[in-house]
């Protein structure tokens, strides 16, 4: 049986249930968009509305719930064709991430700052992942939601359109777990873009066995140090991805010009060294390059 409210998420004006009754569903898998603005909207009063709304409150962060749909109960927020694959019916609950993933939002938003106004989610900070966490794991063990992801969550605004990561009907049928608005077939948005995946899926995991995590005394590991041999010219892989989100996450990402990514280049270095030189223990050898001990630091 469906559990069907996020404790603490709160309702009133913003709830669309009784407007749009929407379809009886099983949920088996979680759908996440950014709203691609810093507040909450109405969704046209209900008429596009995902089942539930993270809300953050930045200056004390945590995300705030605000609940639109029953998790039981069809949202509306996909593109759903008649005829079609049955995107938004099709036992999938839905949620939106007030927030942006598009990397011209990643220092600044107008007269926006990121990370004090807004959050760029594909290097959202440590306490917003946290929570997020908390969601994922809380509907894995209340309504059996799968902890596992498609593998492709590509930076937008490349994750828009028919890319090789959106989903054909039979994958999307197939599908139980957690993916993005980028991975719904008869939709072409590309949110939530390259957010971190694998470290929510860890953390929420973890919290689901029962983990403190950052909400209790437990400190966040540190990711293990890749090597220095997978980072510099030439070189592709997902650690690149990784250094390059919590340098922004640590404010040290002015130098991108469109957001952290898998392939090292001359952002990532000048990043880096501006890191290694804000640290006392690194401005001897602020080659740009991490180390051991600058992995340590910036993900400490």
């Amino acid at each position: 049986m469906t559990t069907t409210l996020y404790p603490g998420a709160t309702r009133g004006s913003h709830w669309y249930g009784d407007q749009y009754t929407g379809d009886l569903m099983d949920p088996n898998a979680l759908v996440v968009h950014t709203t691609e603005g810093p507040t909450l909207v109405s969704y046209g009063n209900g008429s596009s509305a995902p089942n539930i709304t993270a809300r953050p409150n930045i200056p004390q962060k945590r995300l705030e719930w605000v609940q639109h749909f029953a998790f039981d109960r069809s949202a509306r927020a996909l593109v759903n064709q008649p005829g079609g694959v049955e995107t938004n019916t099709n036992n999938v609950i839905q949620l939106e991430l007030i927030g942006t993933c598009d990397p011209k939002h990643r220092l600044t938003w107008g007269k926006l700052k990121a990370g004090i106004d807004y959050i760029y989610w594909p290097a959202a900070p440590d306490w917003a992942l946290d929570d997020l966490a908390v969601f994922f794991a809380w509907q894995h063990k209340n309504n059996g939601i799968p902890l596992v992801a498609p593998t492709e969550w590509p930076a937008y605004p490349s994750s828009y359109g028919n890319t090789t990561a959106r989903m054909t009907f039979s994958e999307w049928n197939a599908f139980k777990g957690i993916c993005g608005h980028l991975h719904a077939p008869e939709n072409n948005h590309g949110d939530p873009g390259n957010i971190p995946i694998q470290r929510l899926l860890d953390l929420a995991k973890a919290k689901a066995k029962g983990s403190t995590g950052n909400g209790g005394q437990k400190p966040k590991p540190v990711p293990p140090f890749p090597g220095a041999d997978r980072f510099g010219p030439g070189k592709t892989n997902a650690h690149i991805a990784l250094l390059g989100q919590q340098l922004v996450r640590k404010n040290f990402g002015k130098h991108y010009v469109s957001g952290p990514g898998p392939r090292w280049t001359d952002a990532d270095r000048d990043n880096v060294r501006d890191f290694q030189r804000s640290r006392a223990e690194l401005r001897g050898d602020a080659d740009g390059l991490p180390g051991p001990r600058t992995w340590q630091l910036l993900f400490s």
